[in-house]
């Protein structure tokens, strides 16, 4: 007992060792005041545990209060969604505009140039004239592969121009001999601007060769037409044009036109008169861009001139007389002569006369003159044209090769080239062909025989 009475006290003397400093620390704080105020100060603590308890209880209570945050974070998208729109809303006004841009600066640009100067001759016939005169100018020029080189051109003969050569040759003659002036040129510009005489401007009852404008005795016409400004790109217009009543009215119509000038001018043009040139050439190139407005219009002269031998219409009118050509070959029997002829079975016109020769048999010129043509032809072969002094023409054709070149000048005599078999041929031989013109037609050939010496 004694030893549990011992250890009691030892208990509880360490138990006021334990209270003895806070019962110091509390009195420091409060002033050292009575128990009573300790007692009050332990039941203050008491009182702090309570409320610390219900710290840890109000962290519940926040979470509640977290779970109503989200509430306000919806709203944080809601700001940043007007932020999203206004990005679309920017895409939709730069897609208009560029479309506008585009659209409405390419094809109103395009429309209003091409449509309108179509569109622009007033009746219906006008502008069926108009598609017409741009048909048959393309059909007229179709067979120059390039105005460019137009001066050295051969082209191929269109059977409806030789025919329009034809029928206004002569009058062109006559008319030019008559006025100074180059009727290979009249010719030519009468082919160009009506396209051969197929335009409707030049049909009946108008027979406008020329492409005149303005009133003939009180008679004209509206047609469409185009013009170049001088820089080559053509504009369709409406304008008035004479009327005749005949193409040699025509004809002399526009030799006036030459000769008298316009305005009151008389030497307007005077650059396209024989007495003040020295050849076609210069009269061609004085009529560019001031006759016409096409800037290639000699070019396209020059071609035709060249290629249905226009220039036979400037001398006067050959006469067939006593001949004065000799035969262009020595050894040779005549195989075929000029005429009808009987050929597989059928009837066929033969242009001129055949020689039947050796290969190689030098050929030599009939007459003298200048070469107009030295080339090849599926059906001639190898031939050769001479244009003579006095407007007529010789051909030369089936050779095995030829020496001379375009715009040589041969005399009478003069080796030209050697008998052979080519192009549509049976045999060695030369065809000799003979003609009052230069225009290789039917009705200016002439039976060689009755020519020769």
């Amino acid at each position: 007992m004694k030893k549990l009475s011992g250890l009691m006290m030892a208990i509880i003397l360490s138990f006021q060792a334990l209270i003895i400093p806070t019962t110091a620390v509390l009195a420091s704080e409060t002033g050292n005041q009575p128990v009573e105020k300790r007692q009050q100060a332990e039941v203050g603590k008491a009182e702090e545990t309570k409320e610390k308890e219900l710290e840890t209880e109000t962290p519940l209570d926040s979470t509640a209060e977290s779970t109503e945050e989200p509430v306000t974070k919806p709203e944080a998208p809601v700001e940043v969604e007007p932020e999203k729109p206004e990005e679309p809303e920017e895409k939709p006004e730069a897609k208009p505009e560029i479309k506008p841009e585009i659209k409405p600066e390419i094809k109103p640009e395009i429309k209003p140039e091409i449509k309108p100067e179509v569109a622009e001759p007033l009746p219906a016939p006008e502008a069926i004239e108009s598609d017409t005169n741009k048909e048959e100018q393309a059909t007229a020029q179709s067979a120059l592969p390039s105005y460019s080189t137009a001066s050295n051109l051969v082209l191929t003969h269109n059977k409806t121009t030789a025919e329009f050569v034809k029928k206004i040759g002569e009058p062109a003659r006559k008319i030019g001999q008559e006025h100074d002036l180059y009727a290979s040129v009249m010719i030519a510009q009468a082919i160009l601007e009506s396209a051969s005489g197929n335009s409707q401007l030049a049909q009946e009852p108008y027979y406008n060769f020329f492409g005149i404008k303005g009133s003939h005795n009180g008679n004209s016409v509206k047609f469409a037409t185009q013009e170049d400004p001088g820089n080559g790109a053509l504009f369709t217009t409406s304008a008035s044009f004479k009327a005749y009543s005949g193409y040699e009215e025509s004809l002399q119509d526009y030799a006036k036109l030459l000769k008298q000038g316009v305005n009151g001018n008389s030497e307007f043009y005077q650059g396209v008169w024989k007495s003040n040139t020295d050849s076609y050439k210069e009269a061609t190139a004085f009529l560019t861009g001031r006759y016409a407005t096409d800037t290639s219009y000699d070019q396209k002269l020059n071609a035709l001139i060249q290629t249905y031998g226009l220039t036979s219409y400037d001398k006067e009118q050959g006469t067939i007389g006593n001949g004065g050509f000799i035969v262009p070959v020595e050894n040779h029997t005549i195989s075929s002569p000029y005429g009808d002829r009987s050929f597989d079975g059928r009837t066929e016109f033969h242009r001129g006369l055949d020689f039947a020769s050796p290969a190689n048999e030098p050929i030599k010129a009939s007459k003298n003159g200048v070469i107009l043509k030295a080339e090849f032809d599926s059906s001639w072969g190898n031939y050769v044209v001479i244009e003579h002094e006095d407007g007529m023409m010789s051909l030369y054709a089936h050779q095995s090769a030829s020496v001379v070149s375009v715009g040589d000048h041969v005399e009478q005599g003069q080796l030209i080239g050697y008998v052979g078999t080519t192009g549509d041929s049976t045999g060695n031989h030369l065809h000799l062909e003979i003609g009052t013109d230069t225009s290789l037609s039917r009705e200016s050939l002439i039976d060689p025989s009755t020519v020769l010496d």
